[in-house]
């Protein structure tokens, strides 16, 4: 009989009890976790708000035939049945009981082969659930900070926001997230928290940032192209787990030659956010609670559109004089 190993995380003020068993499964969690702001915790924790519960399977496992659903989300499927939710890739299983901050991981032999994207995507969705009731939610957005204020740079995939984001953090601005990102009211406004501390980029941008080079880690196999970057070991000591954003910059790449940058309404700007938080569409439970956070947030900041043209593409040196320079403009417009 194979003895279940444990070990406790903390994540911000979360205690996470984490138990598995069977072979290469402590490897898969360490590898999940290496990315995240966890902190392993030595010894036992006095309280636990969520425990997660690992083993293995070397058969596929169904789906509750009650289930309603599927909601289909980066390549993996969402059913819900009498308070628990499950996702699946396929193959392996997260089963979720959210308010009881339960979560059993079953994973397929075919999940070690499987790209770092890919099991990132299942392993986060799968908390997205567990912390919603505990008043976290899921943004995808890059969050910054210049001169203790925080800028949030929602976008699609393929916007520009991770190179944005890197070209930052190159001029010498602190990053919290290139992407994944949580938000939770506070008692100071809504704050956004880490969900993700490295960069998932396109290695093209080695070409504007070649100090890049030697860090970047496969994150898919086949076809994908996008790497993973642990931005600390380029540009150490410029990670913040955390901010508070004042400023809401949504970019978009256009065919122009010169960048500008525009302000956002706020209904516009809310309807933006709203698109860049995909739990809002797949979970049925406090989506009251959340879309209200995402109206607090815009409520609380500047919004913008920037327009990025081919002089930030050819001169990324430029976007940290160019945002800081326009923010100024813009801002002192509105109030005359």
């Amino acid at each position: 009989m194979i003895k279940a190993e444990t070990n406790f995380y903390s994540f911000y003020e979360i205690i996470i009890n984490v138990r598995w068993k069977g072979q290469g499964v402590e490897e898969e969690i360490d590898s999940l976790f290496s990315s995240l702001p966890f902190v392993k915790q030595s010894g036992i924790a006095d309280s636990i708000h969520i425990e997660l519960k690992f083993t293995t399977s070397d058969t596929p496992l169904d789906i509750l035939h009650s289930a309603s659903g599927p909601f289909s989300c980066y390549d993996l499927s969402i059913y819900e049945a009498n308070g628990s939710v499950y996702l699946t890739d396929g193959s392996s299983l997260f089963q979720l009981q959210p308010q009881a901050g339960i979560g059993i991981v079953t994973l397929h032999y075919s999940f070690k082969g499987k790209s770092l994207l890919a099991k990132h995507n299942f392993f986060l969705i799968g908390l997205i659930h567990l912390l919603s009731p505990l008043g976290f939610y899921d943004l995808h957005a890059a969050a910054l900070i210049r001169d203790g204020i925080g800028y949030l740079f929602p976008g699609e995939s393929g916007s520009g926001k991770s190179s944005t984001a890197l070209g930052l953090v190159h001029q010498g601005w602190h990053y919290v997230s290139d992407d994944a990102l949580l938000v939770k009211p506070s008692a100071d406004g809504i704050e956004v928290l880490s969900f993700r501390r490295h960069f998932y980029l396109d290695p093209v941008l080695i070409h504007q940032f070649p100090e890049i080079a030697p860090h970047l880690k496969k994150s898919a196999a086949g076809d994908h192209t996008k790497r993973f970057l642990d931005v600390e070991s380029v540009y150490p000591g410029r990670f913040r787990s955390s901010c508070i954003p004042k400023v809401l910059i949504y970019t978009q790449i256009v065919p122009q030659p010169e960048s500008r940058l525009i302000p956002v309404d706020k209904t516009t700007a809310i309807i933006k956010l709203m698109r860049q938080s995909a739990s809002l569409f797949f979970k049925s439970q406090a989506v009251d609670v959340h879309l209200e956070a995402m109206k607090r947030l815009v409520s609380q900041s500047y919004s913008y559109g920037l327009l990025a043209g081919r002089d930030l593409y050819e001169r990324p040196e430029k976007i940290s004089d160019f945002l800081l320079g326009n923010i100024k403009i813009v801002m002192k417009t509105k109030q005359e």
